[in-house]
């Protein structure tokens, strides 16, 4: 009787372990599948891929993304696309692509989970590609882009970050997060410059001017930053002067001092007298509503005496600056600067008025209308 009970006892235990090792085997069948479907070799992917890339992470480590479809279906274009510059019996794939990472030398490449915004590729193609990085530390970029409007495409930003592709996030100057695309034309839209920052360039149809914003990227927490903003007249890349960041902050600094950026001899408090011996004679003066003014081809000077009643002792209580060359629309104003103390309409001047207080001294910036770049600036 005893011999049966222990018999009885290992016997359990024995089927219960058993069962245990089924279950679990199960359990592990379908992601040791899974994992075994994540990987595929080199030549595969050569073979089904449609399109790849060659990107380098920040430490260099070279990869090649390839883009397929399990799905991919074969058409013929019929017409021509304008947007892709693709002509009528060029080939078109259609199909649910997914991307694949093959580190240089590695016999098997990983497919990713990242959701990609193409449906369909039409070859030759122009409109995705890479971005390199400047130097050491700074990835490259993969862009894919969809049709955005006439003037510029909304470009979609990846890198390699630990072995994985990872989608690139846009955000404000504050880190607050602007979309998951950006802006950029279809031709030299997007250019890299060191300190891991990336330029895009579009044409914007509310200013007629184009505009090129600055972001730094952040490898870590996998955006790109705005750090820049300005507007310029031609569509070439910028080769010098300075943004409306920089721009705004020496302003701001100067005019804090009741002086004039970059012109330490142009102040709030100075004498007729010193204007006459430290200036050039003016192109034309004349009254204003406050007193007389003194007009320089970049700014002008503000009395608080009349014409009739300009003395050598006479002070200069205005500092105009001519800054239409600058191209500053308000809202990259507010950006820089901050909340302005007061806007309004001021229907004395005619436009619209943002002042900021600088402890003894004031900045207003003044505009027609309400999508205007500004026209002048003064510092009280």
């Amino acid at each position: 009787m005893i011999y049966s009970k222990y018999y009885r006892k290992w016997t359990l235990l024995a089927i219960l372990t058993f069962a245990s090792i089924t279950l679990c085997t199960l359990l592990m069948l379908p992601t040791t599948a899974a994992a075994k479907e994540k990987q595929i070799s080199a030549d595969q992917l050569k073979s089904k891929s449609r399109i790849s890339f060659t990107l380098r992470d920040a430490n260099q480590t070279s990869y090649t993304v390839y883009l397929f479809a399990d799905d991919e279906q074969k058409y013929t274009l019929t017409e021509s696309n304008d947007w892709t510059n693709n002509k009528i019996g060029d080939k078109s794939y259609s199909g649910t692509y997914r991307a694949a990472l093959l580190k240089k030398g590695a016999k098997y490449g990983t497919v990713q989970t990242t959701k990609l915004p193409i449906e369909t590729i039409i070859l030759p193609q122009t409109w995705n590609y890479t971005i390199k990085g400047k130097e050491s530390g700074t990835p490259d970029m993969l862009m894919l882009t969809d049709w955005g409007t006439s003037n510029f495409n909304e470009v979609h930003t990846y890198i390699i970050r630990s072995g994985v592709l990872q989608p690139i996030k846009f955000t404000d100057n504050k880190g607050k997060k602007i979309s998951d695309t950006y802006w950029a034309s279809r031709n030299n839209g997007i250019r890299s410059l060191s300190g891991s920052r990336v330029q895009f360039k579009y044409y914007n149809n509310m200013q007629f001017k184009y505009a090129v914003d600055t972001f730094k990227l952040n490898v870590n927490k996998l955006e790109l930053r705005l750090s820049d903003t300005r507007y310029l007249d031609q569509s070439s890349w910028p080769n010098s002067g300075m943004g409306d960041r920089a721009y705004l902050e020496s302003l701001k600094a100067a005019a804090s001092k009741g002086m004039l950026p970059g012109r330490s001899d142009i102040k709030i408090g100075m004498t007729l007298k010193s204007v006459q011996n430290n200036l050039n004679k003016p192109k034309s003066r004349g009254n204003e509503e406050w007193g007389a003014f003194y007009y320089y081809p970049q700014f002008g000077l503000g009395f608080d005496s009349y014409m009739h009643e300009l003395n050598a002792k006479s002070r200069v209580a205005i500092l105009q600056l001519y800054n239409e060359k600058q191209n500053l629309a308000p809202q990259n104003v507010r950006l820089w600067l901050g909340k302005p103390n007061y806007e309004y309409y001021n229907e004395a001047v005619g436009g619209y008025e943002m002042t900021y207080r600088l402890g003894k001294h004031t900045l207003v910036f003044n505009y027609e209308e309400e999508d205007d770049l500004i026209d002048f600036t003064n510092i009280y």
